[in-house]
Order: structure tokens, then C-alpha cells, then sequence
């Protein structure tokens, strides 16, 4: 079940999108868990993941496939309030990687909250991320010459608190990982990260259904 916090205008026919998407919990699953009880999901060996716990880098059926969904078509970017394990990190070479895989990441470089100097942004507290979208958006126009309207940027994270501040924004937003929530953290957090059945270009900002739950 899903409940539709709002919505706005329908994406345009005409100019460009733009994929943006959490770190951990949505581009990655959680450490340990590949295989059982995430079946689609991948370890890569040798990869730390400073994410929660710890431990060694797992990544989500979208990180894998993500050109099976339709941001294959558009420009991406992320927004985390982790650090992807830091400059340097062989986790931030592991999703870049596999974000550029479709053609439409076209920088290295990683960034911090504020400034937004990039479309890789780690660091923007939970609750807060909205507020970067608009520096993805800009660094694209300036750097390539995309033109993306707010109707046409979808978010994705898996944190409900996350999803719920874009209500008022003009921009596209929807919580993932509804079919494992991790327990240990009262399922607030995904557990296997994002599947690719949920990135879908819907407008409206979409949270998994539930007692917290909130239609506005």
C-alpha cells in the first residue's frame, strides 16, 4: 500500500529528467544481507560500507539494474546524509561506477550538502535533503545545458522523513525498500535498498503505507 502525500503537474513531454538517490538503505542494502534475506541483492568483496554497523558493501537490485528503469534516460545524482565512506572510498568508486553505467553522470567529483558543487551529495542531514535538489539542478544546467523542470526530478529514499519534507516543493518523491524495513532499527530504515519494479517516473510524493502514514 502507498498513500500519496501530494501531487503536482505531470512531468513534462518535452526537456530533461533528472534521478536522484539516497545512499544507504537505497542504493545499498544492508551489510550482510545478500543472498538472505535479499535475494537480488550483490556484495561486492572487499568493499567497506561505514554505513550503520558496518561491513561490506552491498548493493541493491536498483544499483545493479538501474538501467532497467526509466532513469536510464535521465541525468542522476544523490543525495545522502551519510559520507559513502568518505573521499576517496572504494564505496564511492563501486556506485559511481554503476550510476554512470547508463551515460548520464558525467563528472567523478563528490560534494558536499552546501555548497552543491556536483550531483554526488553526500552529508544533508535527514529531513533536510530537499533543499539540495535545487544545486543538482543548477550544477546540470550549467555544466551541460540540461534544462529540467521540477515536475521532471524524482527523488528516492527510504526513509519516510525523507520523503514527507518534498510534499511542498514542486518536486517528484517516493519512499523505497517498502517490502523490507530493518527491525533493528524499528523499521524507520530500508533493509535490502530499492528494487527496480519501485523506480517509476509517478508524480506526487509516495510513502509506503502504514500507522505513519500521513495524506495531506
Amino acid at each position: 500500500m502507498r498513500v500519496v502525500l501530494a501531487t503536482v503537474a505531470a512531468a513534462s513531454a518535452a526537456g530533461d529528467c533528472l534521478c536522484i538517490f539516497d545512499i544507504d538503505r537505497t542504493l545499498t542494502g544492508s551489510q550482510g544481507s545478500a543472498g538472505s534475506p535479499c535475494p537480488t541483492d550483490e556484495e561486492i568483496s572487499g568493499v567497506y560500507d561505514v554505513a550503520y554497523a558496518g561491513g561490506t558493501l552491498v548493493l541493491s537490485e536498483v544499483s545493479q539494474f538501474i538501467a532497467q528503469t526509466f532513469c536510464s534516460q535521465c541525468y542522476i545524482g544523490t543525495i545522502s546524509a551519510g559520507s559513502a565512506s568518505g573521499a576517496g572510498s572504494a564505496e564511492r568508486g563501486v556506485l559511481h561506477d554503476k550510476l554512470a553505467l547508463p551515460g548520464h553522470l558525467p563528472t567523478t567529483a563528490w560534494s558536499a550538502c552546501s555548497p552543491v558543487t556536483s550531483p554526488l551529495v553526500t552529508g544533508c542531514p535527514d529531513g533536510t535533503k530537499q533543499n539540495a535538489v535545487g544545486g543538482i539542478v543548477s550544477w546540470y544546467q550549467q555544466n551541460v545545458g540540461a534544462s529540467i523542470a521540477n515536475g521532471d526530478v524524482h527523488f528516492y529514499d527510504d526513509r519516510a522523513d525523507n520523503v514527507k519534507p518534498f510534499a511542498s516543493t514542486g518536486y517528484n518523491a517516493r519512499q523505497i525498500s517498502c517490502s523490507s524495513r530493518d527491525s533493528k532499527y524499528g523499521n524507520a530504515i530500508g533493509l535490502c535498498g530499492a528494487e527496480v519494479s519501485e523506480i517509476v517516473p509517478d508524480a506526487g510524493v509516495q510513502v509506503c503505507g502504514g500507522d505513519d502514514a500521513l495524506v495531506v
